[in-house]
């Protein structure tokens, strides 16, 4: 089974990566602000494919706290490495 690619999605994702590095799950609530509806996990399926296909890039950022779980936590933030937009072949 193959999973259909929703390109308005996924250009959308590319458009909010314009000029800024933010989180997934930032990504997301500016998906949901702008009345789109979506999952988390579709949002960093298709971050992770911009990645592979090199549309995106990633930083990873430590940040020392005092958090449930310990005392760091690890954030990803997602940019654009260019501002060409995927065709849809």
């Amino acid at each position: 089974m193959s999973k259909h690619f929703n390109y308005d999605l996924f250009n959308k994702i590319l458009e909010i990566l314009n000029g800024r590095k933010l989180t997934g799950y930032e990504v997301y609530k500016f998906l949901q602000s702008e009345g789109i509806i979506t999952s988390k996990r579709l949002v960093y399926y298709y971050l992770s494919i911009g990645l592979k296909k090199g549309y995106l890039k990633v930083e990873t950022v430590d940040s020392i706290g005092k958090y449930s779980w310990g005392e760091v936590a690890t954030k990803k933030y997602y940019s654009r490495l260019d501002q060409t937009n995927p065709s849809s072949n």
